[in-house]
């Protein structure tokens, strides 16, 4: 019996090795859940997805530069997009799908009042 005892601690490890990954699904964003819009998104300045509905991903290509993924289950070119940088007095601009984003993808741009690019935080509402 004391010959597996050691066996004991190295399953505990491998055990908790194994959980971690469901430690990740916990970071998923909060949902939200507006029940007129199609698609929205709340982005944190380093690309992070905080709060969404229907957005698959959102990935930082560059300073002040931003893909919002949009599930396939909205039409954007039947959509209007509208993005907003909350309590800022930085600007954006939104386009619609390009080479660097993809087809089904939000472009977002940020940049300061100079017009340099700067990495900021955004919302993303389709209508």
């Amino acid at each position: 019996m004391h010959r597996f005892m050691p066996v004991l601690p190295a399953a505990a490890a491998l055990i908790g090795t194994l959980a971690v990954p469901g430690a990740a699904a916990a970071a998923d964003p909060r949902p939200i859940t507006s029940p007129y819009v199609q698609a929205a998104a709340d982005v944190a300045a380093s690309g992070t997805l905080r709060r969404a509905k229907n957005i698959d991903w959102v990935r930082h290509v560059n300073t002040g530069r931003y893909c919002v993924n949009v599930s396939e289950e909205v039409n954007l070119a039947f959509s209007v997009v509208h993005v907003e940088l909350p309590n800022s007095n930085r600007r954006s601009f939104s386009t619609a799908s390009n080479a660097v984003c993809g087809p089904d993808s939000v472009t977002v741009y940020t940049y300061d009042l100079n017009g340099s690019y700067v990495d900021n935080a955004f919302t993303v509402t389709v209508f």
